[in-house]
């Protein structure tokens, strides 16, 4: 299946206390963001990246492209105030557009296997959306907003959602252009596809597919990288 990733990388990542945004954090010299792209390097079904950057960093990404040799980033477009903007703006390259499948994938999660992203191309060639999940393992509490517990829910029936996300091209399209139009936000890119009125498979995710969020996780990235038989 042809295939277009979309990487929406516009935030400035200021949770993280860092000088620069932290997909622009480097880990054993190599930015976070490079290694995210270079996860699909080995991918045949991926023929074209596109990453949404905030303006002020479109002329940093483009050097960073070139000093890695990044054949497959095909566009640099420049991201929105949300990561929903991103992806939007990101849907509307012609590098999309000719793909049947589109993967939107988080810039600072540099973990994913190609198996698992295989995996999720294949489901949805077959399923129209697909997404990687895994189980929770914790007890989780439904909050009020004075601070106490209002309920405890059945995490049985719960998962903590991954990307990248897969969907047919023209369902993504469908699907965010529908939201932007109600006004809908979602906190990824399923609820949108939700939100427009498909069904979403289920694709067992990684424990080691983990968002580089805070400083405690960029340290864990590193050591993960450090070890004999690092990830990826």
């Amino acid at each position: 299946m042809k295939t277009t990733v979309i990487i929406p990388a516009a935030g400035l990542g200021k949770r993280i206390g860092t000088e620069k945004p932290k997909q622009f954090v480097e880990i054993n010299d190599i930015p976070i963001i490079i290694k995210t792209i270079q996860i699909f390097d080995s991918i045949n079904d991926v023929e074209n990246i596109v990453i949404s950057v905030h303006s002020e960093w479109v002329a940093y990404t483009k050097e960073l492209v070139a000093k890695f040799d990044c054949k497959k980033v095909k566009e640099i477009t420049i991201g929105g105030t949300e990561r929903q903007d991103s992806v939007f703006a990101g849907l509307h390259s012609k590098f999309v557009r000719d793909s049947e499948i589109v993967l939107i994938h988080d810039a600072v999660r540099p973990f994913a296997s190609p198996e698992l992203i295989q995996n999720l191309i294949n489901a949805a060639d077959e399923y129209g959306a697909a997404i990687p999940a895994i189980q929770c393992i914790d007890t989780v509490k439904e909050k009020s907003n004075k601070g106490f517990v209002v309920k405890t829910l059945d995490r049985e029936k719960l998962i903590q959602v991954q990307t990248p996300q897969a969907f047919w091209t023209t369902v993504a399209i469908e699907s965010y252009a529908k939201s932007s139009k109600a006004g809908y936000r979602g906190t990824d890119s399923s609820a949108l596809v939700e939100f427009a009125g498909y069904k979403v498979f289920i694709v067992e995710g990684e424990v080691t597919n983990f968002k580089i969020t805070t400083l405690t996780d960029l340290e864990f990235a590193k050591f993960l990288l450090q070890q004999p038989m690092a990830v990826n």
